[in-house]
C-alpha cells in the first residue's frame, strides 16, 4: 500500500487516533496548539469515547463506598 502523506493528514491522523482511543481532549487540544479546546471538540469531539458508563461505574463504586463507612461508624 502506498500512502502520500501530508503534514496535514498527520496531524488529523494523529488527533483522530489519539482521541478515538481514549486521550484526554484537553491534552490532544494542547499538543495540537489549539488555541481553544472548543476548535478541537469542534472538529474531533465526535470521536471521544462516551464517558456515561463510566460515570455510573464511577458513582457508583463511591456512593458503595460511602454506605460502607457509614455502616462501619
Amino acid at each position: 500500500m502506498d500512502y502520500d502523506w501530508s503534514p496535514h493528514s498527520l496531524r488529523h491522523w494523529f488527533a483522530t487516533t489519539a482521541l478515538s482511543n481514549g486521550l484526554p481532549l484537553l491534552d490532544v487540544s494542547r499538543w495540537l496548539g489549539h488555541k481553544s479546546i472548543k476548535e478541537t471538540a469542534d472538529t474531533y469531539g465526535h470521536l471521544t469515547p462516551d464517558s456515561t458508563g463510566r460515570a455510573v461505574k464511577v458513582m457508583d463504586l463511591a456512593l458503595t463506598r460511602h454506605r460502607a463507612d457509614v455502616v462501619l461508624t
